[in-house]
């Protein structure tokens, strides 16, 4: 169960006032003693200068005490009074035995009540001469005056100390709330945005403290964030146009078949159409389903040594074998790469079944080792990408103009894949055209050696 104040500005507040009586409390503390140790001095001064003159006038051989001298005494080592104050009360010695025996080695103050002071007084005993006969010298003065003084400043600050606090907990509390406006706005105007007011942001502060770059981070972060959710949103209504075509292809084909039961060579067309159909969503299913893993960093990869050009001879001879068209060929000696095998041949047959799609006669892959990676180049013959397509050649559902047709382009996965995989096994991929064959360039980077194990997670 929680106790004490649960806003900011209140712990603040708190936080400041107990602060602040710490302060005034040390404050107090140094101060009185401060005071008392002056006023202290000061009694021992004026104790020393009346004991000193006294000392003066018997060592002129004058044994008496001055008439205005108002509490003094002449005491012999033997406990004779000589001379004594008027104040002091039947002239009877002040010091005991032992006192005026410690008194006539040396000086030492006394701190007691004495007849003929008011109050507790405090004496100044010490050594001196008087012709040729050894004394001893008692002064003494009132305390009350620093008793007075002491118990004035203890007042003051029973009454001034709360009061500091009270004022000094209640500066504290504005100014906490005139800092934390704009953090309490900033609340306000979050609890208000939402997804269905694009272009919304929280008030932001002026300046360059952190309230300030808190504000500008958090309008940062929802720039962020709107940004992508109009890419999911972008891409589920893309999905939905894709998923859309075939299914409805597929239902007047099956609903065709369904309105001519007895021509069996339509019913067979029907039929082979709408498995076509029926493959096409299952790919576009499967494409789906990786890009989402991948985008979620939930792809599994089982890793093993994989001989890249091996891999890439039978994706070749595969892709080629029943599509007739422009010829693949393979560059470059074996390779081994550490990579999930299925993974990396879907990133392979991708970019062929793509190069290959746009080439007039040649596709070119090329396999280059380097230190702690391989470089894998699919290039072609073809026209190459349009120039406003190469910044967003790896997004999904994007395709260039010429393969809009469903028969020459697919569902403008392909790369978007091969860069979601490539990613996975923590390489890069890039696009251009040119290259060695004047058309298209796809460029994957892929380590050789594993970076970790088990769930890869995509880097975007």
């Amino acid at each position: 169960m929680a106790f004490g104040p649960t806003s900011l500005r209140a712990r603040l507040a708190l936080l400041f006032g107990i602060g602040s009586g710490v302060l005034v409390l040390i404050s107090a503390v140094v101060l009185a003693v401060t005071i008392n140790t002056a006023v202290q001095n000061g009694i021992n001064n004026e104790l020393r200068a009346r004991a000193e003159d006294l000392a003066a006038d018997l060592r002129a051989g004058d044994v008496h005490v001055r008439p205005e001298e108002a509490f003094a005494e002449v005491v012999s080592v033997d406990g004779r009074v000589l001379a004594a104050s008027r104040t002091i009360v039947n002239q009877r010695r002040i010091l005991g035995p032992s006192e005026l025996a410690r008194a006539a080695t040396r000086e030492f103050f006394i701190d007691r009540h004495v007849p003929g002071l008011e109050g507790r007084a405090r004496l100044l005993a010490l050594p001196s001469t008087s012709g040729s006969e050894k004394v001893v010298i008692v002064v003494g003065g009132s305390r009350e005056a620093l008793l007075e003084a002491r118990n004035r400043l203890a007042l003051a600050l029973v009454i001034v100390g709360p009061l500091l606090i009270l004022a000094l907990a209640t500066g504290g509390w504005i100014v906490a709330g005139a800092a934390l406006r704009p953090v309490r706005r900033m609340a306000e105007e979050a609890d208000a945005i939402s997804l269905l007011e694009p272009g919304r942001r929280l008030p932001q502060p002026d300046g360059h403290d952190e309230i300030a770059q808190l504000g500008r981070t958090l309008n940062s972060m929802l720039d962020r964030i709107e940004a992508t959710f109009a890419h999911e949103q972008a891409f589920v209504d893309d999905a939905s146009h894709e998923l859309r075509t075939p299914v409805s292809i597929l239902r007047a084909e099956l609903e065709l078949a369904l309105l001519q039961p007895g021509d069996a060579a339509e019913v067979e067309r029907a039929l082979r159409s709408s498995l076509e159909e029926a493959e096409r969503l299952s790919r576009l299913a499967d494409d789906l389903l990786v890009l989402a893993r991948a985008g979620a960093g939930q792809l599994p990869l089982r890793k093993e040594a994989v001989d890249l050009r091996g891999l890439a001879e039978e994706v070749a001879s595969r892709t080629t074998v029943h599509s007739p068209g422009p010829v693949v060929d393979i560059v470059g000696g074996p390779t081994m790469v550490t990579a999930d095998k299925a993974r990396l041949e879907q990133i392979l047959v991708n970019l062929v079944v793509n190069a290959r799609r746009f080439a007039r006669n040649r596709v070119q892959v090329q396999l280059v080792p380097q230190v702690a990676s391989v470089v894998v180049t699919v290039a072609d013959d073809g026209p190459g990408f349009p120039a406003d397509l190469l910044p967003s050649v790896f997004d999904r559902f994007t395709r260039s103009d010429s393969a809009r047709a469903r028969e020459a382009g697919g569902a403008g996965l392909g790369l978007s894949i091969v860069a979601a995989l490539v990613h996975a096994h923590g390489g890069r991929v890039e696009a251009s055209n040119g290259g060695p064959l004047g058309g298209a360039v796809v460029t994957v980077t892929i380590p050789t050696a594993p970076e970790r194990k088990g769930v890869a997670t995509v880097r975007r």
